[in-house]
């Protein structure tokens, strides 16, 4: 299918990309409202889906939801469970045998003992963040992220009048973890240091020395650690993520977060999970119960078939992602002033522009956008990306082809 040419002066006429700045200064809004902005990857993908409305040919790369549809056992499993009759209130912590299921996953994919009493269900990973920094940081209480990352992980930490330091990892040296730089980073305000891995938007894993590393300078400044590990089971190479909850002596210091939506293409049923000290329990539940009771015992019992059922989409997706990669990585590094660096996981590849015409993310993806191909802009991820975009390689790879012969057409 050809795609119709956008002109600039149309990009220009409703400019996204270039409006996030939050309506929340107003004064009739709170200071707490202002402090908080939306997700660069859905401005995008909403910029995107506009121009789609209204006949432009657009191929979606900027968001990390996958073109898989849910399982069908796990469909039928929500099904029965609707017919059954199971839409009345649960436990705020969650279902038993959907918690019970957890503590075996995680056992089987960490080797970590953990009982049914220290797993809480969340409606996704992103409410598992959410309400773990709510439950932990006071005002003033710092929060060690890692940069590039999840912008979330700074906006929930702000909402909840934190301050984000931010522990960067830079393009040159292909986002490698300084674990020197994280420990000149801790003071006696620091309280968590917050995890991805594997990394979005990087891919990086990180290596069993590092996560070890950062074990002991927890330990030693009696920190927090919450590990978000929603893209554990989306590995290549063989490289398979080693736990910070693994680690002996971290088990009461680490919050783990997983959950279903990259794995089992459930992005929609905003299911997940995390495993917590027993101490973090009852406040965690106490903040969830006041938000929104519980989650569906349907919900849940999609979950307990995901994570008991057949395990084949799981492979047959990882081995799928892996062959989309090295497509995406193998053109890039032929391509024209581009470059990249090769993930060992997640969904994503970050693509240096830095020696294209048009070497600032914003209007790199703008002009893509033109060309009908949608980027993330780094600088929505973070401001140290001012020369980098994400491609998240969540279509099939015909169509993924020719948004990578799209990329090459712009830049050359």
């Amino acid at each position: 299918m050809k795609y119709k040419q956008i002109h600039t002066s149309q990009l220009d006429k409703n400019n996204l990309y270039l409006k996030m700045k939050s309506n929340a200064e107003s004064s009739h809004l709170s200071k707490r409202a202002s402090r908080i902005s939306g997700l660069g990857a859905i401005h995008a993908l909403n910029k995107a889906k506009q121009l789609e409305q209204e006949g432009y040919d657009i191929i979606h790369l900027e968001a990390g939801e996958l073109d898989h549809d849910t399982p069908q056992h796990i469909i039928q499993s929500a099904k029965r469970s609707l017919y059954d009759g199971k839409t009345r209130y649960t436990s705020t912590q969650g279902t038993l045998t959907l918690r019970e299921s957890v503590a075996c996953h995680i056992y089987s994919s960490r080797n970590v003992s953990c009982s049914p009493s220290d797993v809480i269900i969340t409606p996704g990973v992103k409410s598992g963040i959410f309400f773990t920094i709510l439950a932990i940081i006071d005002p003033g209480d710092e929060v060690i992220i890692q940069d590039p990352s999840f912008p979330s992980y700074s906006a929930i930490t702000s909402l909840a009048e934190g301050k984000p330091i931010m522990w960067s990892q830079s393009p040159a040296s292909g986002y490698n973890y300084d674990i020197d730089k994280l420990s000149s980073l801790i003071n006696p305000k620091t309280k968590l240091i917050i995890l991805n891995d594997p990394a979005n938007p990087t891919g990086n894993i990180m290596k069993k020395s590092t996560i070890e590393s950062i074990a002991e300078l927890a330990i030693k400044n009696d920190l927090w650690v919450l590990t978000d590990e929603i893209y554990s089971q989306l590995y290549f190479d063989g490289i398979v993520p080693y736990s910070i909850l693994s680690v002996p002596s971290m088990k009461d210091r680490t919050i783990l977060l997983d959950g279903f939506s990259k794995t089992y293409a459930m992005t929609g049923w905003r299911l997940g999970y995390g495993i917590y000290p027993q101490r973090l329990i009852e406040p965690v539940c106490s903040l969830m119960l006041n938000n929104h009771s519980c989650i569906p015992e349907f919900i849940q019992d999609a979950g307990i078939a995901a994570l008991n059922g057949p395990q084949h989409f799981v492979e047959q997706l990882r081995t799928e992602l892996s062959n989309r990669r090295m497509l995406v990585c193998e053109t890039i590094t032929k391509a024209r002033n581009l470059s990249c660096h090769t993930p060992s996981g997640a969904l994503y590849v970050m693509i240096d522009i830095s020696k294209t015409h048009s070497p600032e993310a914003i209007s790199f993806t703008e002009g893509l956008l033109s060309s009908g191909v949608s980027l993330l802009p780094g600088t929505m991820i973070s401001e140290n990306c001012t020369s980098q975009v994400r491609l998240a390689y969540t279509v099939a790879k015909p169509i993924l082809s020719t948004a990578l012969q799209r990329i090459e057409s712009f830049v050359n």
